[in-house]
């Protein structure tokens, strides 16, 4: 999932507080070509055949919740990829929008992350799952300054986190069931490969330090966890100060 080229001027869109004032289809971008010297690092076909897993299903099942439980009516995701997240939140009848740097993945928006066509507070909640990785950690500060200036109360990263271990599950009457995940950090230097140029955990990318550049930002952390069975994934909850 990854948002790395500047919007196309020319592109309408239909979102809340966009800036655009030309009227917008509905929820498909007028082209599904790429913008030209774009810099989409993970192609729309990526999210075919094997891609979506056990783990992952979990994980986007988590996502939606945690957007729900922030409360709100309008929500954004960040970073299309499948769109099982979406379609799962408008099922439960939320008003959601997506922002994507990828036409062929038909998001509501194409745009850009650091440059988003939104006025300030426009969105109630904000979802970035797996997407902040790709991009150089030197424009982390930029993105979460752009976050926070168009979410108006809360907003969900998930982040790579990767141990090498497993997991214990407890199952309780009435209770959602309970997941531990025990092992040991990858704690390697990152290297670019082509996607990611860091990743929660690696050697030099520690959580406290992520951590402070979110505070810094302007955010109070509200729950960190990893979800069920998830080897994987890092959840920050936030919320705008």
């Amino acid at each position: 999932m990854t948002l790395l080229t500047a919007p196309d001027p020319t592109h309408t869109t239909n979102a809340p507080g966009a800036t655009s004032a030309i009227p917008a289809p509905t929820e498909t971008p007028a082209a599904t070509k790429r913008p030209e010297h774009s810099a989409i690092q993970v192609s729309h076909d990526h999210y075919l055949g094997d891609y979506l897993n056990l783990p992952r299903m979990i994980s986007y099942w988590y996502q939606a919740k945690t957007v729900r439980d922030c409360g709100g009516e309008r929500a954004l995701e960040i970073g299309l990829g499948m769109g099982l997240t979406t379609w799962i939140l408008r099922r439960w009848g939320l008003d959601v929008s997506t922002l994507d740097v990828d036409p062929a993945l038909r998001p509501s928006i194409v745009g850009d992350l650091r440059r988003m066509p939104f006025a300030d507070n426009a969105y109630d909640t904000i979802l970035i799952a797996e997407v902040l990785e790709h991009l150089p950690f030197e424009q982390f500060d930029e993105a979460l300054a752009e976050l926070r200036r168009v979410t108006g109360k809360s907003l969900i990263i998930t982040l790579p986190c990767p141990l090498v271990g497993f997991n214990v599950g407890l199952n309780l009457p009435i209770l959602d069931p309970i997941f531990l995940s025990l092992g040991f950090r990858q704690m390697s230097k990152p290297r670019f490969d082509g996607q990611h140029y860091w990743e929660l955990d690696r050697r030099g990318y520690p959580k406290r330090r992520i951590r402070r550049h979110i505070r810094d930002a302007g955010f109070e952390i509200v729950r960190e966890f990893r979800p069920g069975l998830s080897l994987y994934n890092y959840f920050f909850v936030l919320r705008k100060r």
